[in-house]
């Protein structure tokens, strides 16, 4: 803290204490609510069946209190000792389209008879509501997509953001293959933001190399809203969310293990994940490790072209790819009545190396490989993300309270040899740039039932953020922003079929960015002299947005939806202040203190058409983008070494337009055939060209063959083809490289294992199945002409441990 100046450790200080003090107000309010609800308690039980009357033996849960049961054998289930108020269900069943409704247990017990509709189609089989609106995906009117942790594992690419990207609308944008991060409708980095547990993950998310820190494994419920969310959800919410949510708790008594392990032979990659989820008299609790170590990646080819010059790849592996990851996460609480308290404390830790030409000017001497694949050298970078997060649903009499308190420390370390960026000796060795960002955020949002037709949320955000950099080079200036909001937000159905929504938002920031000097050096000596790279800056923004939208079932299995909204984006301290060497985007990025917050004008449209056999779903989009931040190539080169041409950081008008198509078909009993495909076009209004960074129009295209019931040993026996095709990306931006459209093959087969009375799950795939040499438009090794990764063979296993 002595840094800091005097006035940010009062604010600090005072933070701390008000954030304690909320913390006691809310320990001493629940042991009180759960006193004076004790007298009065009813139960909710039912009945599940299918269209036949035949029972069910499905997954019932409750949203508030994160609890579920499984009926029994005759189809009836009961939750006992619930206060009065109003509770949110819904039901689940593999084969069948999942079930949601509001119900109101004021004077007594409630019977709920739950009839659910056969579906062959998975996606439309599933709900999630990791949201804060309480009510499931028909009510909605944006476009949503929502995945289990099934399709999560099924799609394990190592990443988080990877296995998202089979989604239509959701590419990613990598560095090699540990570091990836998502793109929705062709827009990235801040204009996304990711929720983990109810909290804004906060990284270093405007850099194309900084990937999601986030542990593929400890993700089991996903739900992705594609469109403009500030609504709820604030500034960086404008090209869409998604939303990251623990699974329900168990039941009281009930305690399990869990172990997930995975290879990958392009890579080498060994992963092993170990979990345990537990419920002991109404204390929950959770705890997971997570290792996975890779070396250099291969890729079809032995030589690539780089500023005219041919260079090899030695045995056809980028040296210095490789990679080591250690994550964990902890979670206690309590499960009671009124609703739930947990802590969470988790930890990412990554260390990746970046291939070797990444960073200063490529040549034969820094590619020869050095012996050993698994080696991680310079250049490198060291990422770490911590997090305690504090997650409470309490009920108070007819609202439900939503208080989420989060702290997280990211820490990021690129590591490279001074002499290739003109700097001699110095007090930071080879630490070329640390940023280590501190953010405190506090989420509260009460949430109203107003009888069968609708429903209001009042919610405030508050986060506050402190950037501290190090390292011999300069890229961010330590900074301070403080963000907050507050918004209302209203659901009503109009009628039996017509759900309306709407909502209004104001927010609030200010950034204080401080001045930065950065040593000039000769001959890679210091001089003594300074080069101011950025001044003192002070900004301000103060904003308000709104949408409103509708959903119409018009026919029994035909749902339309209809969003329009106004949302905002304020500029991130990197587009005001940046000044340096960007080495994961091969450039040097100059920011602009003026620039003023965007606004988009955004309409989104989906329609879906559902029945047993068949699923599809048509989703287009447009916006228009007033002050869009990009950057763009400047007609000068960079004064400083180990770059070339100067980019800048600029705002014109734009537009984007596009949609989805989704298709899911049950062909025969067991046999699916599903086609999804993308397209997004963007033109800057002011220059008469395409935005950077657009990815191309693309189909994936798949067939699963199930058969239940294999052996006695073998059950859900599944085997899987699936083929992606992409155009080729002619419209690019000035100084934007055109890349080639590819096609690639991936299939696989997978299994359950009966052994003794554990169920092993197992999966045998295969991607790019033919070795294919082609380039992802949104790879930033696409700059060095470098190719995707070749043939990979990947094997995945799952072994539940029933421990009680």
């Amino acid at each position: 803290m002595k840094k800091l100046p005097l006035f940010l450790k009062h604010y600090c200080k005072n933070l701390a204490q008000r954030l304690i003090l909320y913390f006691f107000f809310i320990l001493l309010l629940i042991p009180f609510h759960e006193n004076a609800g004790q007298s009065i308690s009813f139960s909710l039980s039912g009945r599940v069946v299918d269209e036949q009357e035949a029972p069910l033996q499905a997954i019932v849960s409750i949203h508030e209190l994160g609890k579920s049961v499984i009926p029994n054998e005759n189809g009836f289930f009961e939750f006992q000792d619930l206060k009065p108020g109003n509770y949110h269900v819904h039901v689940t069943h593999i084969g069948f389209k999942s079930f949601s409704k509001t119900i109101h247990i004021l004077n007594g017990d409630f019977f709920l008879e739950v009839g659910l509709v056969e579906s062959e189609i998975l996606l439309n089989s599933m709900t999630v509501e990791a949201n804060p609106f309480k009510n499931g995906p028909l009510e909605q009117s944006q476009t949503i997509l929502i995945l289990d942790r099934d399709f999560i594992q099924k799609n394990n690419g190592g990443t988080f953001a990877n296995a998202i990207e089979k989604l239509p609308g959701i590419s990613t944008i990598n560095t090699g293959v540990g570091i990836s991060k998502p793109v929705i409708r062709g827009m990235s980095f801040n204009r996304i933001m990711i929720n983990d547990r109810g909290i804004k993950q906060e990284g270093q998310q405007w850099g194309a190399d900084h990937g999601l820190e986030i542990d593929p494994f400890d993700v089991d419920r996903v739900e992705i809203i594609k469109g403009p969310a500030s609504l709820i959800y604030g500034s960086d919410g404008m090209a869409g969310v998604i939303n990251i949510a623990p699974a329900a708790f168990k039941q009281n008594g009930e305690i399990e293990g869990h172990y997930s392990g995975m290879y990958r032979s392009n890579n080498d990659m060994i992963s092993h994940s170990i979990f345990v989820d537990g419920n002991q008299d109404d204390f929950v609790f959770r705890a997971r490790f997570t290792a996975q170590d890779f070396s250099d990646y291969r890729v079809p080819a032995q030589n690539f072209i780089y500023a005219g010059f041919l260079l090899p790849i030695f045995e056809n592996r980028l040296k210095n790819t490789a990679g080591k990851e250690r994550h964990f996460s902890f979670t206690g609480g309590v499960q009671k009545k009124w609703g739930y308290s947990t802590l969470t404390v988790s930890g990412f830790n990554q260390q990746a190396g970046i291939f070797a030409g990444a960073v200063g000017i490529p040549n034969s001497y820094n590619l020869r490989h050095d012996g050993d694949h698994r080696n991680i050298d310079i250049p490198r970078q060291d990422n770490q993300h911590y997090k305690v997060i504090w997650n409470n649903n309490i009920q108070f009499g007819k609202f439900w309270m939503e208080l989420d308190l989060g702290y997280q420390r990211n820490q990021r370390k690129e590591f490279s040899f001074p002499h290739t960026q003109g700097v001699g000796p110095n007090n930071f060795g080879n630490l070329a740039l640390s940023l280590n960002l501190d953010v405190l955020t506090a989420n509260l949002r009460l949430n109203q039932q107003h009888g069968e037709n609708g429903q209001s949320i009042l919610g405030f955000n508050l986060q506050h953020s402190l950037n501290q950099h190090r390292g011999f080079e300069f890229l961010l200036p330590n900074f301070q922003s403080i963000m907050g909001g507050i918004f209302y937000f209203r659901e009503q159905r109009l009628s039996e079929n017509l759900v309306w929504n709407g909502g209004i938002r104001a927010d609030g920031a200010a950034h204080d960015i401080e001045e930065h000097l950065q040593p000039i050096y000769v001959r890679f000596q210091p001089t003594g002299e300074f080069d101011q790279r950025n001044p003192d800056i002070k900004r301000n923004f103060l904003n308000m947005s709104g949408s409103t939208g509708l959903s119409w079932v018009i026919k029994e299995n035909l749902n339309v939806k209809f969003n329009i909204g106004s949302a905002y984006r304020i500029p991130t301290p990197i587009e005001l202040a940046s000044n340096g060497v960007h080495h994961g985007n091969f450039r040097h990025e100059i920011g602009n203190s003026e620039l003023l917050a965007e606004r988009s004008y955004q309409a989104d449209l989906n329609l879906a058409l559902s029945k047993k056999k068949l699923y599809v779903s048509f989703s287009p989009f447009f916006g228009y983008f007033d002050n869009f931040i990009y950057l763009a190539p400047a007609p000068r080169f960079s004064p400083l070494p180990g770059s070339s041409l100067l980019w800048e950081y600029r705002q014109n008008n734009a537009i984007f337009t596009g949609g989805e198509i989704m298709m899911q078909l049950a062909i025969t009993k067991g046999l699916n055939l599903s086609i999804g495909a993308e397209y997004v076009h963007n033109l800057n209004l002011d220059t008469g060209l395409p935005l950077p960074l657009t990815p191309p129009f693309s189909t994936l295209t798949g067939l699963e063959y199930k058969i239940p019931k294999f052996s006695n040993s073998i059950e859900n026996l599944y085997l899987f083809v699936e083929s992606r095709w992409a155009a080729a990306q002619n419209r690019v931006d000035r100084n934007e490289r055109i890349t080639e459209g590819f096609q690639i093959w991936e299939a696989g087969l997978g299994w359950d294992l009966q052994i003794w009375e554990n169920s092993l799950q197992l999966q045998l795939s295969g991607q790019n199945l033919t070795n294919a040499i082609y380039f992802n438009h949104l790879s930033r090794y696409r700059l060095l002409n470098l190719p995707e990764q070749g043939r990979n063979i990947s094997f995945s296993i799952n072994i539940p441990i029933g421990i009680r």
